[in-house]
């Protein structure tokens, strides 16, 4: 009689009931019901086992015919269709992920649209390309950092090879009675921060606009700071200016409270840095990174940690505010600090070069 199934099941009544009740998905359950309902008797056609699952019959005998030539394993086995063709292709990805890889980026997401369609030849649309970079490629709009017009990153990679003076070097810069001394590295930098309410992001439902609100005081002060990144140690001095004279006080200062050491500081090329009045005390050495490249110097982690707990606070006098920093200033522990300034390349240079 034709439709009469013609298949040898191997697996006993106990453990189709068993494989049933493992089943997670209505997929993989209806293809073992089909089985268990041949075994026990209760169907005897593929057009009862096809009614019974609701299921079409040539579903059912792709099943079965799966089962007689791979057994359970074939049986539960899925093919997923491959679906449309990827608008934007594995190539063209590989392509585009390159251009993501470079540090200028791109501005918006339609700035890719535009892109894709003038190198490639691609028309997406916005949605297209927002999944893809966004979530499939794992790329999404970042705040850059600033960087000076007259950036260089030739210098900038050099400079990073040659962060430290090397013990070789050191007896052009430190006088012979001192030699014998602990060496130091440190770095440098001044921040300003004012009554002026520093703005950030703020988190909110979809479609409510977030607010902020603004104070507009200029009243400020600075923050003169060095941080050694090979134990998380910092020092910081409030000024209320930003020259040579304040530079001075800050340096015989750090000099007077670590006076057992010889020190090398890495610092900018701000004017006061580089001032003909400048004092510098006998323990003390200036090493001076590339011009505008602050991203080599670890202490704006520092300055970035402290000033995060600044966003969206309002303060009525400077008084409140100093309060305030010194307080999270208090917080950091020297781990914390050395967690965020010990970069890779200045500690790879201060081990090279025998600093410890």
């Amino acid at each position: 009689m034709a439709g009469v199934t013609k298949v040898e099941i191997k697996e006993s009544v106990e453990e189709l009931h068993e494989l049933l009740l493992k089943q997670k998905t209505a997929s993989s359950f209806e293809r073992i019901q089909a089985l268990y309902l041949l075994k026990i008797g209760q169907v005897k056609t593929i057009q009862d086992v096809a009614v019974v699952v609701g299921r079409a019959r040539v579903t059912v005998q792709r099943w079965l015919k799966n089962y007689q030539e791979s057994g359970i394993k074939g049986l539960l086995t899925t093919l997923k269709s491959p679906g449309r063709p990827a608008i934007i292709s594995l190539q063209v990805r590989e392509q585009l992920d390159k251009e993501l890889q470079e540090s200028e980026g791109f501005k918006s997401y339609e700035e890719i649209r535009t892109w894709l369609k003038a190198v490639e030849g691609i028309e997406a649309s916005y949605k297209v390309v927002h999944d893809t970079v966004r979530y499939q490629m794992k790329a999404k709009l970042k705040v850059p950092r600033a960087v000076g017009i007259k950036y260089d990153s030739e210098a900038e990679s050099e400079f990073k090879k040659t962060a430290t003076i090397p013990r070789s070097n050191k007896k052009h810069v430190i006088a012979p009675v001192d030699r014998q001394k602990t060496m130091r590295y440190w770095c440098g930098d001044e921040s300003r921060v004012g009554l002026k309410t520093e703005a950030g992001r703020l988190i909110t439902k979809k479609g409510v606009k977030p607010i902020g609100i603004m104070q507009w005081k200029r009243d400020n002060f600075y923050l003169y700071g060095l941080v050694e990144p090979l134990t998380g140690e910092y020092f910081i001095w409030e000024f209320s200016h930003l020259n040579t004279a304040c530079f001075n006080i800050f340096l015989e200062k750090f000099s007077q409270t670590y006076a057992q050491d010889i020190h090398i500081l890495q610092l900018d090329n701000g004017a006061f840095h580089l001032s003909q009045h400048l004092k510098i005390p006998e323990n003390i050495v200036l090493l001076f990174q590339p011009p505008h490249t602050p991203q080599v110097n670890p202490i704006e982690r520092l300055w970035e940690e402290v000033k995060r707990h600044l966003t969206w606070e309002s303060f009525s006098n400077l008084d409140e505010l100093r309060e305030f920093i010194w307080k999270r200033l208090e917080q950091l522990n020297t781990s914390v600090v050395a967690s965020i300034t010990g970069w890779d390349f200045i500690l790879d240079a201060l081990f090279v070069s025998g600093f410890s």
